[in-house]
């Protein structure tokens, strides 16, 4: 007796046969994987690469550098003599600190030193990483050296080198004169090499929006776009992006926004206070989500710092407003209070500034603005007085005609004009 199959049967025992052929491949696969030794394993990444790692419990996995296979597919005696050292305990230099595989006195040792110095560990984590990313480079190139060795004219030249690109070089020389002052604090240095370097950087930095500027971005983003209310968060309160990126509804308290600044936050408290402005009233009142940041990107998630960075430099971009960036909506905010008449400490407590160096910057500039204007206000009524037209009765020959005019005499006369004076009769006497 005989029964037909149907076609969903031979499917069903197509399909177990095809996951019986990958089952035997994966497991022939994984038994060519197996390392013959204890703790010892293989891993392999997209490529295809073989990565050996010994995986002892309780310690850290150390990965194997010796080959582990020959070309005639045996197993490489260094790679056996590698492992029975590593299972013996010693694992060379590896697991030793990286403050202790460098020369004493180097560059490189010194800079070590200051990572972990307290100095340095207050800094925030954007500014720890920047300062690691760039004496990283600079230790690539000098950092086998005594760093007691390193004079003035060896930061000019480091300096020189990145001629290219001014602002990483005064970065440089920047971070370089904290670290030797820190040195020097600690007793490692005695001087600081980079005293007396001047900068090479001459640019005013971000471009401050200008009134036309922001009156150009208002008309292309209207109210209601996420565009308009970063603009007028960061004009209206002068926040670093760092800190604008982490406000929401929670920050917003009395028509005010209250939060504590994330750069210096490890070195002191601060906590900031700002009133609401009307323009930025009509921004906040045209948010229409629940989240937990004011600013959202397109998938409904909160900016991060640079994400939020590159958004607004394609927004400016499409605006057509090239040289305009967020940084310098700071700019503009510091100015417009400056040029309204705020003090020093006024924009010091504005804008979370620890010294008056930033506050004096934008005041004095505000200053002499104003001091420009007032004299241009003097010219313009000292040559409206000159132009003022004369009398139409005054004529004048007649203005210049004075009380004495009949007096006149010719010269000839002796005295005052008019004869009335009496001759000095010794003095005449003596000319005649």
């Amino acid at each position: 007796m005989f029964y037909r199959l149907g076609a969903n049967s031979l499917n069903y025992i197509a399909m177990s046969k095809r996951m019986t052929i990958v089952k035997t491949r994966l497991t022939t696969r994984l038994a060519e994987r197996r390392v013959p030794f204890r703790y010892c394993s293989v891993d392999v990444d997209r490529r295809g690469n073989e990565r050996f790692y010994i995986r002892i419990p309780g310690l850290p996995k150390y990965r194997m550098k010796s080959p582990y296979r020959d070309k005639n597919g045996s197993v490489t005696q260094e790679f056996t003599a590698e492992y029975h050292r590593v299972m013996s305990g010693d694992r060379g230099r590896k697991d030793e600190p990286l403050i202790a595989r460098i020369e004493p006195g180097s560059v490189l040792w010194l800079v070590e030193n200051y990572y972990r110095s307290k100095a340095f560990q207050s800094h925030s984590p954007a500014t720890k990483k920047d300062k690691k990313s760039v004496l990283k480079r600079y230790c690539n190139n000098v950092g086998k050296l005594p760093f007691k060795t390193i004079r003035k004219s060896d930061i000019e030249a480091s300096q020189m080198k990145r001629g290219e690109t001014p602002g990483a070089a005064d970065k440089l020389v920047k971070y370089l004169r904290a670290l030797f002052n820190w040195a020097i604090a600690a007793e490692l240095a005695t001087f600081n090499p980079c005293a007396g370097v001047t900068k090479i950087h001459t640019s005013s930095g971000f471009h401050s929006w200008s009134e036309a500027e922001v009156e150009r971005f208002r008309e292309f983003y209207p109210l209601g776009s996420m565009a308009r209310l970063a603009m007028e968060l960061m004009l209206n309160l002068g926040v670093r992006r760092s800190d604008l990126v982490r406000l929401g509804l929670k920050n917003l308290v009395n028509n005010r926004i209250e939060f504590a600044p994330q750069k210096g936050a490890a070195r002191r408290a601060l906590w900031l206070s700002l009133p609401v402005t009307e323009e930025l009233r009509e921004a906040l009142d045209t948010i229409d989500h629940q989240k937990s940041t004011f600013l959202i990107t397109e998938y409904g998630k909160a900016f991060s710092s640079n994400g939020f960075g590159n958004k607004m430099r394609q927004w400016c971009n499409d605006a057509k407003l090239p040289e305009c960036s967020s940084h310098g909506l700071r700019k503009a905010s510091a100015t417009i209070l400056a040029e309204a008449g705020a003090t020093e400490h006024q924009l010091m407590a504005i804008f979370g500034w620890s010294d008056s160096k930033m506050a004096q910057h934008y005041t004095k500039s505000a200053q002499s603005k104003r001091i420009i204007d007032a004299g241009f206000e003097r010219r313009k009524k000292y040559v409206s007085r000159k132009i003022v037209p004369l009398l139409p009765s005054q004529n004048l020959d007649e203005a210049n005609r004075g009380k004495n005019d009949g007096n006149s005499m010719p010269t000839d006369r002796i005295g005052r004009p008019g004869g009335t004076r009496t001759p000095n009769q010794a003095v005449m006497s003596r000319r005649l």
